[in-house]
């Protein structure tokens, strides 16, 4: 396992050194996201009639769901094991109910930003080929925070993606 890490760190440092011009990083999917059209898109979803009903159902479901845990903390020594076991199974139930009705708003959420990303990624792409062409990078690394540790914001180029974007769509 030292040995692959080793070799890993050895082969980036070749790539490293073999690009020529700057070295930059960019989040693609954060640029599109910060744009003016995403920024409206996610307001409509916000005021969205079914989503607003579901924001506010999983808001009662939770009141309900901290109501009867407050009811089982305050009486648990004076309850009976029936009386426990049906309030624990009516916690457990609320649990399920707002894992059902989050699991329906990240759906909607989920289908908002792919719907976004397939309809503005072919002119992310051509944005971003200008910005590696004008700001003469050489390697342009997907902002990962699993790959890439620490970048510092002056190699970000994110949000001249989301300028150069907002700019191309006013035009």
């Amino acid at each position: 396992m030292k040995y692959f890490m080793l070799a890993a760190t050895l082969m980036m440092a070749c790539v490293f050194a073999q690009a020529e011009g700057k070295i930059a990083v960019v989040s693609f999917e954060q640029a599109i996201l910060n744009t003016d059209i995403a920024k409206v898109e996610i307001a409509k979803l916000e005021i969205d009639s079914e989503y607003k009903s579901n924001l506010d159902e999983v808001k009662k479901i939770q009141e309900a769901g901290r109501k009867l845990a407050d009811k089982y903390q305050k009486n648990a020594a004076i309850m009976s094991a029936a009386e426990k076991q049906d309030l624990e199974a009516k916690i457990k139930g609320k649990q399920a109910d707002i894992e059902h009705v989050g699991r329906k708003l990240q759906e909607t959420k989920k289908a908002l930003m792919q719907n976004l990303m397939r309809s503005m990624g072919a002119a992310a792409q051509a944005a971003l080929k200008e910005i590696v062409a004008s700001e003469g990078i050489g390697l342009l690394l997907a902002a990962n925070p699993q790959v890439i540790l620490h970048a510092d914001t002056s190699f970000d180029v994110t949000a001249k993606l989301t300028d150069k974007l907002n700019k191309m769509k006013k035009q």
